[in-house]
């Protein structure tokens, strides 16, 4: 009984202090505000920091609504020109989990391992800050960051999740 309480306890006082910081970052966000570029308003930071993301493969072909969201994406040009990004070293990959800057010797030996292949890739989580201009009607994102995710499949063949590839940083 004593061990079954203990979590308990826990979770009662962390969720009044989770529920705290998301109620003031929203304050936050909703109150910030920077000039307009045109100089004509002032643009609202939304969201200094969103993470969220997108499959940019289906893995269930019988879901239409899937295929025709990503009908207008180029999934190969924009994987590889990320990865050609890392190898001419425009820009920097880092572990996932280490948040240490890969090598492009340790991405090229990532990639070569056996049963890596690109066409795997089927999901990336964003990091954005988002802005709108209620004068113009104008919604602004701003790519911070971004992580590829590796399709994980159960044994029984079905998408199981995604495992990250790696992080690169963006509008630095």
């Amino acid at each position: 009984m004593a061990m079954l309480t203990k979590p308990f306890l826990i979770i009662l006082i962390l969720i009044p202090l989770c529920l705290t910081t998301c109620h003031d970052q929203g304050k936050k966000a909703d109150t910030d505000s920077t000039p307009a570029a045109g100089g004509t308003g002032s643009v609202i930071l939304l969201a200094d920091t969103i993470i969220y993301d997108v499959l940019i493969s289906n893995p269930n072909h019988d879901d239409t609504w899937a295929t025709k969201c990503l009908s207008r994406l180029n999934r190969k040009a924009m994987i590889d020109s990320i990865f050609s990004m890392v190898y001419q070293e425009r820009a920097t990959a880092y572990n996932f989990e280490t948040r240490e800057k890969m090598t492009v010797k340790q991405v090229t030996r990532m990639e070569s391992a056996a049963g890596f292949s690109r066409d795997n890739i089927g999901m990336i989580q964003f990091t954005e800050a988002w802005y709108l201009d209620p004068a113009s009607a104008n919604m602004t994102k701003s790519v911070i960051s971004l992580v590829l995710g590796y399709n994980f499949y159960a044994s029984d063949g079905e998408l199981f999740g995604h495992k990250p590839v790696f992080r690169i940083d963006l509008n630095k």
